[in-house]
């Protein structure tokens, strides 16, 4: 070949090669087929790396995917009381906008608007104190003492059933009479919770915390001067119980108002005084009975101490931006009535089914916790130690549950709900089981107070929460949702008492066998109702997240009718490749956890992310 030939075959090879880099930019790739050289080495060398890893690589890396990506609002749902009240404020604001608007005869297109118009409305008036500032650490103090004075005082009954049953006070009575009386309590305190909602909507705060305040104050002056069995019925039983819901349910409605950045923290001190009134009033109650040699001056103690306590919560305590509530004649109207009830009462939140879980979940937890509760201070008489040692015991268990109870839910937040509560169930069971009915001596049951303390309160502290991830969605549904659960669960906590004496055999070495074997059993139950509870959070998850899988691929990128996707560059090439690699292993991991079979179930049942 003469060296003329071989220098025009070069230059028609540059030429060329400069065309080609001219037109590369117009060059069609398509979605699901890499026609390029160095598409072509991709594909050859991904292939390569899939098959030298195993399968239970490619299943730790795809778990991993999924634990990486996680819900924004999953935290804020932990937030769940603050959420229930959000969603009553909401509705309410829409009832006084539709009440005025049939008054003025006029027609509002498009409320969106109509709400934005509010809030910024509401802003321009915003002159009270800031949120997450000293006074609102203030309320949340304010709304502790709601609770120290209400499920702080019952958490004392355990004292007062311990003596009732060892004494001659009401002849005609029997244990089960006794027991009833603290069911009723509990009873009452959630079944009306709904209504108290609903009143404090209507009323205002200060109203219904002072009618629970006569309600309280009565009942526990009136038992003291109690001669027959029911006159405690109607004293110690209906007017306590009913007094809990009327204080504890608005103070919790109002605390939300104030905190935005410190929620966590601000709940965790209103919840704490729980374990603070068990505390005090376990030992107090205690030594007053002792000291007086019945239990007339301990009830007037609970009622005065009381009394003060849930005072300084209602004078005190007020929603933020107060005077920018409407005024009662505009809450009175039956619009605003009419769509309130309706927000608050929805017995169609019952077709989801993990409220439906939930609400079997929390019933059974509350009765395995009232039989640690009121049982532990009997049984600590019945194995020979003294009241007071038993009253310490209520008192040490009360205790740890101030700094169990907050501890919980942000243990929870981190790791999951679901996940957190189906351990905690399977720990207490096993600490029933294997601890209390071993226990003994006085130092061995310091021990199991302490640590199932820390533990036992877990159906009031997620209950909620759980609630709120079961309607993730649907949180309009939520003040409906909550109150559908306390209402079912109210009748469970009504012979919850009544069942553990049921189950004492003074026959036996040990009475409380049964007791302790059912109040385990129900822990159990409790374990396997949250596992199912976690499939269907699961499901929810997962289904989510191949929609949004699905949506992302069928959006990537100009895609043409062909089925083309016009690209510009090599880099976008690969990115574009990258993703829909990503989306597609994606998809086909998700199709293979949405199976309808029970290898789906049992995958999906523990699958190890956080819910």
């Amino acid at each position: 070949m003469t060296s003329s030939d071989e220098s025009t075959r070069k230059s028609i090879s540059d030429e060329s090669h400069r065309s080609l880099q001219q037109s590369e930019n117009y060059e069609i790739y398509p979605i699901t087929s890499r026609q390029t050289h160095q598409s072509h080495q991709s594909i050859h060398t991904n292939s390569s790396k899939k098959t030298t890893y195993s399968e239970l690589s490619k299943i730790i890396s795809g778990i991993k995917d999924d634990q990486i990506q996680s819900n924004k609002d999953y935290v804020e749902r932990g937030d769940a009381e603050f959420l229930m009240a959000k969603e009553i404020d909401r509705a309410a604001s829409r009832n006084i906008s539709r009440a005025s608007i049939d008054q003025e005869h006029s027609i509002v297109e498009d409320e969106d608007e109509e709400d934005d118009e509010k809030e910024h409305h509401t802003k321009e008036l915003d002159d009270d104190y800031p949120t997450d500032g000293a006074f609102a650490w203030v309320m949340a103090f304010c709304s502790m003492l709601g609770v120290f004075s209400t499920w702080g005082a019952n958490a004392g009954y355990g004292v007062f059933l311990n003596y009732y049953l060892n004494s001659n006070t009401f002849p005609e009575a029997t244990e089960y009479d006794f027991a009833l009386i603290g069911g009723i309590v509990v009873f009452c305190a959630n079944f009306f919770s709904p209504v108290s909602a609903f009143l404090y909507k209507i009323m205002g705060f200060k109203y219904v915390c002072g009618l629970g305040i006569i309600f309280q104050t009565l009942g526990w002056i009136a038992a003291s001067f109690a001669t027959r069995v029911w006159h405690l019925y109607l004293s110690q039983g209906v007017a306590v119980g009913i007094s809990f819901s009327l204080i504890f349910i608005p103070a919790t409605l109002v605390l939300p108002t104030w905190f935005v950045k410190q929620r966590a923290g601000s709940m965790g001190l209103c919840v704490s005084g729980a374990g603070l009134g068990g505390l005090i009033f376990s030992l107090s109650v205690n030594k007053v009975i002792q000291d007086t040699g019945d239990q007339r001056w301990a009830l007037r103690m609970v009622g005065f101490v009381t009394l003060f306590a849930s005072s300084v919560c209602a004078l005190m305590m007020r929603p933020r931006n107060s005077k920018n509530i409407a005024p009662i004649k505009e809450r009175l109207t039956s619009v605003y009535m009419k769509d309130t009830v309706g927000v608050i009462f929805d017995i169609k939140v019952f077709k989801n089914w993990g409220i439906c879980v939930v609400s079997v979940w929390f019933a059974i937890a509350l009765i395995g916790y009232t039989l640690m509760l009121f049982s532990l201070s009997s049984y600590a008489s019945a194995i020979g130690l003294t009241h007071q040692q038993g009253s310490v015991l209520t008192a040490v268990m009360n205790a740890a549950q101030i700094i169990g109870r907050p501890s919980m839910g942000l243990t929870a937040d981190k790791y999951g709900r679901a996940n957190f509560t189906s351990v905690c169930c399977l720990v207490i069971c096993i600490f029933l089981y294997a601890f209390w009915i071993n226990a003994k001596t006085f130092g061995s049951l310091i021990a199991f107070a302490v640590i199932i303390g820390f533990i036992i309160g877990i159906g009031s502290s997620l209950a909620q929460p759980l609630a709120a991830d079961s309607l993730e969605g649907q949180l309009e549904k939520l003040p409906a949702g909550w109150s559908g659960i306390n209402i079912f669960v109210s009748f469970f906590c009504l012979v919850s008492e009544v069942i553990a004496l049921s189950l004492v055999n003074n026959k036996l070495s040990n009475p409380y066998l049964h007791t302790q074997i059912f109040a385990g059993t129900c822990f159990f139950a409790c374990f396997l109702l949250v596992m199912v509870l976690r499939e269907y959070l699961v499901r929810k998850v997962i289904t989510n997240r191949y929609e949004e899988a699905k949506s992302k691929l069928d959006k990537l990128g100009g895609v043409t009718k062909s089925g083309y996707l016009k690209i510009e560059d090599e880099k976008t090439v690969e990115e574009a490749e990258e993703t829909e690699e990503i989306l597609n292993e994606r998809i086909e991991r998700y199709e293979h956890l949405l199976r309808f079979n029970i290898v789906g179930y049992f995958m999906r049942l523990v699958y190890p992310i956080r819910v």
